[in-house]
């Protein structure tokens, strides 16, 4: 790590695009699921298709990026603890760090792998099927879609958490703890 006090370029520059997506795949998601199947008069049937396509193409890219940063994390490392964090931030950052870390990998896959067991191969924006080689009752599938539902709501608070943490940092603290992570 050329600077040890900020992320690496590849690292920074995989945790905002991947904020994005995630930021993004919540209201999609959430959007997708409350549209109506006809005959109800509000349904849009191509809206819904189209927004499921998208949302599972995004959701196997935020898969793979988050292999990516772990990768990048591994090889470049990361910055050690700010030595001003209080035992409480400490703990409360790296509570909300580990199961970041884990919910970027399990959303996805849970959504994958519900898609793939019920629905067949998810195609990658239309295209590339990648599917996983699994297939399951209904029942099955509803569940993990409902885990799905659930880990994607906690991320979200998380998600909260995280910004809410980096805002302290930036607007309250000016610690340069935001800075680590801040594409400049």
């Amino acid at each position: 790590m050329s600077d040890p006090t900020v992320y690496s370029t590849p690292h920074r520059i995989i945790h905002w695009v991947m904020a994005l997506l995630i930021i993004a795949m919540v209201p999609v998601g959430i959007y997708m699921t409350n549209i109506p199947y006809p005959p109800n008069p509000a349904a849009n049937p191509a809206l819904k298709d189209s927004l499921y396509e998208w949302h599972k193409s995004f959701g196997i890219i935020i898969f793979l990026l988050a292999a990516l940063r772990v990768v990048v994390r591994l090889i470049k490392g990361v910055p050690a603890p700010v030595p001003t964090l209080t035992t409480i931030e400490r703990i409360a950052s790296s509570s909300v760090h580990h199961l970041l870390y884990i919910l970027i990998f399990a959303v996805p896959f849970a959504g994958w792998l519900a898609t793939s067991m019920c629905y067949g191969p998810v195609k990658l924006f239309w295209t590339v099927p990648v599917t996983l080689p699994f297939s399951g009752a209904e029942a099955t599938c509803s569940a993990i879609y409902k885990v799905h539902f659930g880990m994607a709501g906690l991320m979200t608070l998380l998600v909260f958490a995280h910004i809410g943490g980096a805002m302290m940092h930036l607007v309250i603290k000016r610690d340069g703890v935001f800075r680590r992570m801040w594409l400049s």
